[in-house]
């Protein structure tokens, strides 16, 4: 730790005495620069004018004033540019204390750093001296070589066991090559073995093929004789079956010959046939059914009988109401046939008027008709059927009448006002639609009924109870109502039934048996009656349909053997019966000789092997296959020394990792306080670093302010220039007199470049064995360069600046808006010379010069550059400043004189300067 300080302390000082001779060998180009930095400062305000804008010729400015006074807009344009010229003050202000503070964080940073690099050297340092670290470090070499060592020994073993893998594929090529051998040769040894025999296997072949074809010829012109035989049953069969349709087609017309003549001998139009019967269509629906029994099956379970007039009505099962799945379909009738026609001819038979509805007669026609079939539907079920007298039918029409039946409400009152006492009821709607005559008005009726039956739910079946009532014993009277509402669309349909039944008055129920007494209705005597010779033909044809049956049957099944044997002819297999017998005798012998063959054949391809080649082939694949079991077994040994090698290196890096952990732990104890000491430093210096970015955010944030009021301030200037050209001045001196160009400044000492113009490198940190103990240090911000003003402003509309504050200069003026000269430091506070932070020279273009210019010196004793120029946040060269003066507009002579005096005042100022900092170098270094 001692010699690591010693030897530390030694390189601080050379690092001084460097410094030093570096100092000494640019005082002279320093001193000549500060010269050249006056003498150019004067130069540049004797040729720029933009800094007394406000300097007008005498002749006119008594009638500018008054132009101003009399031009409000050019007051206001002037008095927001002042606004603007303040805060440029104030943030150049602001920048400069900003900039003093970055120097000073710099030079921490500088100082930090160097903390930083002597705790990693002392770091180093301990850690190398340490005895344990020594011996941990040579017990991790010894164990790196053994390491190293072994490697080599896995690599030879892994390269053996490739080429002996090599050997191994190169072994098996081989093996592979003489079994092929072997089969060529078997190949050549079965050529000449099977020769003779496949001759006569081709021979004995050739013969089976030949009568093999000869008994297929046989069977196809045997089945060629059956087909044509069968092809003649056949036609005999179809000319059977056309006769016997021919005698049914003349029989049936024979038949309908006697029915057309039994239609054209009828002389009466009102007697219409339908099926069963005849009726009468000037008779009501009830009389023509009733008399000629032209009903439909009582049962619902039976299929219909043909006729359409319902007896009964389909009730479902109590244990599945609403459910049809019980109802025979086959009941019904399909009503849509012609020959149902005359029931349905609203124009002749039982018409409804369309605008008045049913008659008195026709509505207790349909009321026997719907009570008929609750009737037999009761009587289904074991029920006393109900009785409809006149007077509780009367009694029914007045109700349904009634307001609360149109509405469907069952009024007790309204029931007693018709019947005398209140009612087993049930209110429903009839449509009148497809109702033009009285079997449309009964098919309309039924729905309804139906509906009350079968699809009561929605009132709790509440009018199924009631059709269905239990009466016992006794009988009930009870009646259908029916009215036609107002618009003719429905009839209100009422059912209302009290018991036991106690009047006397007929029942209308009786009314279908009297009508059965009358018999049924028949055309007139002089009609034709063919019934018994239709009957007789009918006989005819039914036994002609019987034999036509048949004998379709029987030419079906020819005309499946015909196909059938199509079929065989198209597919014919040999067969040995299809031989004769010299033939078949004949197939066997060839047979028995092909077996022969195939015999010899097979014993030659069994005893190949005795071959002597092919003998010899086989001894190469043996030597072969020897061969690669050998490889193999070598193979699997390198392998093994491989397997073996590999443990060992695994083993040795186990160990190299035990001893390289010994290491880390030594290394650790011995670096214990160096690395507190590492670690503190490169907080510190992070420290720095964070406060040296804040404050350069805050640098860009206030360059930013001060850059807009620039631009503002451009502005206003631009407009106060236009208005002022806008007023004439009186007649005098324009100032017309030729501007003279600025002097250049004068260059530096090309002999001096070498010491004072390139910035010097920052020192790179000592860089720490795998950052071992400590952080790496982090890398220092750049600088952010200065903001340099606008030269071209400061002044104009006769504003002067506030002044800022004091930043270490000698006079407290921070003049935003003069020529300013940069003098950058080398960069040694900083990681990169390009990013180096400037210092400021402000020189005022005003006759008291000494007395306001302020000069801020380096933040280190550094040789500086010299720059002019007016743009933002960049120096302008001396062409494009001259470029820029030339657009200027000249003074007159008493500016010039002020300007010769500003330039005496900076020589001066320059020569003051020089000799204040020789002097203070001499105290400091010598």
């Amino acid at each position: 730790m001692k010699e690591h300080n010693t030897q530390s302390r030694t390189a601080y000082r050379s690092q001084l005495k460097e410094h030093k001779k570096l100092y000494k060998s640019g005082k002279n180009w320093m001193a000549a620069t500060l010269l050249t930095v006056g003498l150019a400062g004067g130069a540049m305000l004797a040729g720029n004018t933009t800094a007394n804008a406000d300097a007008l010729p005498a002749q006119s400015s008594e009638q500018t004033a008054q132009n101003v006074t009399d031009n409000s807009e050019l007051s206001q344009t002037q008095a927001d540019a002042q606004k603007q010229q303040q805060t440029i003050a104030n943030g150049q202000a602001q920048l400069d204390k900003q900039n003093q503070q970055l120097s000073n964080l710099q030079g921490q940073q500088s100082a930090a750093q160097q903390e930083l690099d002597q705790a990693k050297q002392a770091q180093q340092q301990s850690t190398a001296n340490d005895p344990a670290v020594q011996q941990a470090q040579k017990d991790v070499d010894q164990a790196q070589q053994q390491v190293n060592n072994q490697q080599t020994v896995v690599d030879q073993a892994s390269e053996a066991v490739q080429n002996n893998q090599k050997a191994v594929q190169s072994a098996s090529d081989a093996v592979n090559q003489a079994q092929a051998e072997v089969e060529h040769q078997r190949d050549i040894a079965k050529q000449a073995t099977n020769q003779s025999a496949d001759k006569m296997a081709n021979e004995a072949q050739n013969k089976i093929d030949q009568l093999e074809s000869q008994g297929k010829a046989q069977a196809s012109q045997q089945l060629d004789n059956q087909i044509n035989n069968v092809s003649g049953q056949v036609t005999d069969a179809q000319n059977d079956v056309n006769n016997t349709n021919s005698k049914i087609s003349n029989l049936q017309g024979q038949v309908k010959d006697l029915q057309d003549q039994e239609k054209n001998s009828q002389t009466d139009s009102n007697i219409k046939q339908v099926p069963n019967g005849y009726i009468d269509t000037t008779k009501s629906l009830l009389e023509n059914v009733a008399r000629g029994n032209l009903w439909n099956s009582e049962s619902m379970d039976a299929n219909n009988n043909g006729n359409p007039v319902e007896q009964n009505i389909y009730v479902t099962p109590d244990n599945d109401k609403g459910s049809f799945n019980t109802a025979n379909k086959a009941h019904g009738v399909n009503t849509s046939l012609s020959a149902y026609d005359p029931y349905y001819d609203a124009t002749h038979f039982d018409s409804v008027n369309t605008q008045t509805g049913m008659t008195d007669a026709q509505k207790q026609e349909l009321a026997i008709l719907m009570m008929n079939q609750i009737n037999h539907a009761r009587m289904d079920r074991g029920l006393k059927p109900f009785t409809m007298t006149e007077q509780k039918y009367n009694q029914a029409q007045v109700r349904a009448s009634q307001n609360s039946a149109q509405s469907l409400t069952h009024d007790v009152n309204d029931m007693i006002s018709a019947f005398g006492q209140d009612q087993y009821e049930c209110l429903a709607y009839i449509p009148t639609n497809g109702g033009s005559n009285m079997m449309g008005m009964l098919f309309n009726a039924d729905t309804t009924l139906s509906n009350m039956l079968n699809a009561d739910a929605s009132s709790d079946w509440g009018h199924r109870e009631n059709f269905l009532w239990d009466t016992g014993s006794e009988s009930y009277d009870a009646a259908f109502g029916m009215h036609l509402t107002d618009d003719g669309q429905y009839y209100v349909l009422t059912f209302d039934f009290d018991g036991p039944a106690h009047n006397n008055t007929p029942n209308m129920m009786d009314e279908i048996n009297n009508y059965a007494a009358m018999g049924p209705i028949t055309p007139s005597a002089n009609t034709v009656d063919n019934s018994a010779k239709i009957n007789d033909l009918n006989s005819q044809i039914s036994d002609l349909q019987n034999t036509l049956t048949t004998q379709q049957a029987h030419l079906n099944d020819l005309q499946g053997q015909l196909q059938n044997l199509q079929a065989k002819k198209a597919n014919v297999q040999f067969d040995l019966s299809q031989l004769t017998s010299d033939q078949q005798a004949e197939y066997n012998k060839a047979k028995d000789e092909l077996n022969t063959a195939n015999e010899q054949k097979q014993h030659a391809s069994e005893n190949l092997d005795s071959n002597s080649n092919v003998k010899e082939a086989l001894n190469k694949v043996d030597a072969k296959k020897s061969e690669l079991q050998s490889a193999q077994s070598i193979l699997q040994q390198s392998l093994n020394d491989q397997k073996q090698a590999k443990q060992g290196l695994d083993s040795l890096k186990q160990g190299l990792a035990t001893k390289q952990a010994a290491l880390d732990n030594a290394e650790n104890k011995a670096n214990a306080n160096a690395n507190k000491a590492v670690k503190d430093a490169q907080a510190k210096l992070n420290t720095i670093n964070g406060k040296i970015s804040d404050l350069q955010n805050a640098i860009a944030t206030t360059k930013a302010t001060i850059s807009q009021a620039q631009a503002q301030l451009d502005l206003d200037n631009k407009k106060i220039d236009e208005l002022k050209n806008t007023t004439k001045p009186s007649t005098g001196d324009k100032g017309g007199e030729t501007p003279a160009q600025p002097s250049q400044p004068a260059k530096p000492d090309e002999g001096n470049k070498e010491h004072g113009t390139t910035p010097a490198e920052p020192s790179t940190p000592t860089k720490n064995d795998e950052h071992k103990g400590g952080e790496t240090p982090t890398q220092p911000a750049t600088p952010t360069k200065p903001d340099n003003g606008n030269a071209s402003i400061s002044g104009q509309a006769g504003h002067k600046p506030s002044k800022g504050e004091d930043n270490g200069s000698q006079a407290g003026n921070t003049d935003t808006n003069k020529p300013t000269i940069v003098l950058p430091t080398t960069g040694s506070e900083s990681a990169t010379s390009a990013g180096s932070q400037g210092q400021y020279i402000n020189v005022v273009s005003q006759p008291s010069v000494a007395s306001r210019a302020g000069i801020q010196a380096p933040a280190s004793m550094e040789t500086t550059n010299v720059s002019f120029g007016t743009k933002t946040s960049e120096p302008m060269t001396r062409e494009e400043y001259k470029a820029q003066q030339a657009k200027l507009p000249q003074t007159n002579d008493n500016a010039k004189q002020e300007n010769t005096m500003a330039i005496a005042g900076l020589g001066i100022l320059a020569a003051t300067t020089f000799t204040t900092m020789v002097g203070a170098s001499k105290r400091k270094h010598n």
